[in-house]
Formats: structure tokens, sequence, C-alpha cells
């Protein structure tokens, strides 16, 4: 046992070397490490959370003061701000469009590692209060914050949105219930567009979400309402996956659901990916995709029918009306995503008014984790997102 500890620290120490110093760090850590700038802001929502959001005013390459049109970036589900930094300056989006000229915003949703804060309820001790919310909520209160918050401390009216996964979904919400936060949108850029879900192509997941109303029941009657960010968790991804011989069970973790890609996959990065996920959610995010990929509606979170009829007025959950979008968007999508099937990215887009472009990854093997750590993401897709974000 203290020969396997000492491999582990080893270890831990030599990819620390090779890699820098991103294993074991924060989002912020990582970022100034690089030598980039960063900041730290505090946003509250109207029903009470407290939001960290991370800044990054500029790149290294032009550190001037001159105004920058601003982009934010919104993460997926069990996510964080980490998913636009982990690759490092040149390879992730966060540097890369800072690097461009773009003054970035890096967002954590309510809930996860870095926004664990409300105004009332404590994440620990009113866990069924506090986590009482879906990506609904953090499309209609989170976004709108996030927006507000940034367009008043620069004195601009819009900006550009960079959405991944949920953090497409979410925008889904927030354009289509808030249409009036449309016309602060230059262009959304939806990175693995997660709205209408129905037919996922991982058999697996759609017979896991046949079941989803079961295992709801199952977890609100073992009062469990988080998924969280375990030590545990931490501890074997940040040092388990350093060792080559974990490689691949470290990669089943995380890729077997989302698609296999073999030819992408970096593993010498999975360990710091892996620092900073899981990065918490509420059980009621799970739920709700669980309820859209049942269905195949893109539509509000199902409380049942009598609960329904007292929230929604009808015994069934409304659909979300994306006419409503009137934001230009931008789609991106691959064919080996293992949660989002080609006939279901094309519904959604078929249901948005101003589609300003849909794009497939031009590699038959790209999956939902790829759009932010294939080892050739840039050139795959990363300089197209920029290209098309300069024209708006």
């Amino acid at each position: 046992m203290i020969k396997f500890a000492h491999v582990i620290v080893f270890s831990t120490f030599l990819l620390t070397w090779v890699l820098g110093s991103d294993v074991g760090l924060t989002p912020v850590q990582m970022i100034e490490g690089h030598g980039y700038p960063s900041e730290t802001h505090y946003i509250k929502t109207e029903d009470g959370y407290i939001l960290t959001y991370y800044r990054i005013p500029h790149g290294i390459v032009d550190d001037s003061t001159s105004p920058r049109p601003t982009v934010l970036l919104q993460h997926g589900f069990i996510s964080s701000a980490a998913d636009y930094v982990n690759m490092g300056p040149g390879r992730s989006l966060g540097y890369i469009l800072a690097d461009a000229g773009y003054d970035v915003w890096l967002g954590n949703a309510r809930g996860n590692t870095f926004s664990r804060n409300h105004t009332i309820w404590s994440p620990d001790f009113n866990k069924n209060l506090f986590f009482d919310f879906s990506w609904h909520e953090i499309g209609y209160y989170d976004y709108p914050a996030a927006i507000d918050y940034i367009l008043n401390l620069k004195g601009d009216d819009s900006l550009y949105y960079v959405g991944h996964s949920q953090g497409t979904t979410s925008f889904l919400v927030l354009a289509s219930t808030r249409p009036e936060y449309n016309k602060k949108i230059k262009l959304a850029t939806l990175l693995a567009p997660a709205g209408h879900m129905g037919n996922p192509p991982n058999a697996a997941v759609k017979e896991y979400c046949m079941l989803i109303d079961e295992y709801a029941a199952t977890w609100a009657a073992s009062l469990i309402f988080e998924i969280p960010n375990t030590e545990a968790a931490r501890i074997w991804g940040s040092t388990t996956c350093v060792l080559p011989v974990n490689y691949a069970d470290c990669a089943a973790v995380y890729y077997t659901t989302m698609g296999i890609d073999i030819t992408e996959v970096e593993p010498e990065m999975l360990p710091v990916i892996a620092t900073n996920a899981p990065a918490d959610a509420a059980i009621k995010e799970l739920v709700h995709y669980g309820q859209i990929i049942k269905t195949g509606n893109f539509a509000k979170f199902d409380y049942g029918m009598m609960t329904n009829l007292m929230v929604y007025g009808s015994m069934t959950p409304p659909l979300y009306d994306l006419s409503k979008i009137t934001a230009p968007v931008a789609f991106y999508y691959a064919t080996n995503d293992g949660l989002l099937s080609i006939e279901d990215v094309k519904q959604t887009i078929s249901e948005v008014s101003n589609v300003a472009g849909e794009y497939l990854v031009p590699l038959d093997a790209f999956n939902h984790y790829d759009f932010l750590f294939a080892k050739d993401v840039v050139e795959l897709l990363y300089n197209e997102v920029v290209a098309t974000i300069k024209k708006f």
C-alpha cells in the first residue's frame, strides 16, 4: 500500500511537471498560472442565488485597455467554468477568444462547485430548498442576471453568447421564455445543442430515461437532492487517472455515455479535466433531462398531473416555443454525439426563428465531450466558431 501511494504521489508530480500547474487547480488558478488576467464577480439572481463568474478581460498578446466586445461562455451539466480553460492557452476556447480580442466571461451555474451560495438557503443544511431547480431556472434566472450585470458594468447593450450542452439547453429556455433578452444577444453559439433529445444515439441513455419517474421517486424518498462533487471523486480523478495503466478506465467514465472517440482523447489531460468535474448539480436537472428524453418533447418540468395543473394550468407541462427566439443562433453538432442525434438537432434548428448557420464537425468520431477536449478541436471547430462570431 505504501509503495502504491508513492507511485501515485510521484505520478502526480510528474504529470504536474509535464502539464504545468493545471492538475488540481481551480479555473482562476489555471488562468492566472498561464499569465492571463482574471477577475471574480458575484452575481445575485432574482430568486436569491449568488453566482460566481470569472472574467478574462483581455489576452496576453494585446493587453490594451480599449473597449472589447464581450463573450459569455456557459458550461454543461455537472460542469463549471473550468471546461473553457482546462486544455490551456491556444486550445481552450476561453483563452482563444481572449487572445482574439474579446472580453471573456465564464459562468458557473447555480449549485455547482463555485456557485454554492444563496441569500437564505444553505446547500448543506437546506438541500431540499437550495437544490429545487433544473436547467429551466438556470436559463430563466441565472442567465438574465448575468447578462444584465455584465452589460450594466460595461455600459453595453448586447454581447456574444457561447454554450455547450446544458449551456445550450438553458439558452433555449432563456430566449424562448424571456424573449426581451433576444435583443441583448449579438450571436448565440450553441455547441452540442441539447433541445429536442428524444432519440439519443446511445440506446442505454434512452433505456435509463424510460425509468426516470421511478428513479426520481426513489431519490426523493431517500432525500437525495444533489449530485455532489465529493472529495473522493476529486482524489480519484486527479490521482488515479494519472497512471497510464488506468487511462482506459478513466476515459470510459468520461466518454462512454457521450460517444466513444479514441482518436481525439488525450489521456494525460484526464486528471486536469477531473480536477473540477463533476462539479455539483441538482438531481432535478438530471430528472428534467430524463423527462424530455423519455417523452421526446422539449418541455418544462413535469411535476405530475395535479401539480402541473397548479403550476401551469394544464395537466401536462408546456412545450418551449422556440419560434420566440429571434436572436441569431449558430448551431454546431457532431455525428458521434452519444446524447444528441442529428434528427433531434435538426428538429431543434427547424423551430428556431433566426438560424445564423449550422455546422457539422468534419470528423465522424467527434463526440459530445470533444467540443471541449478533443486534441484537434481548434482546427475542427474553434476556428470556425471564432470566424462566425467575427461576422456579427
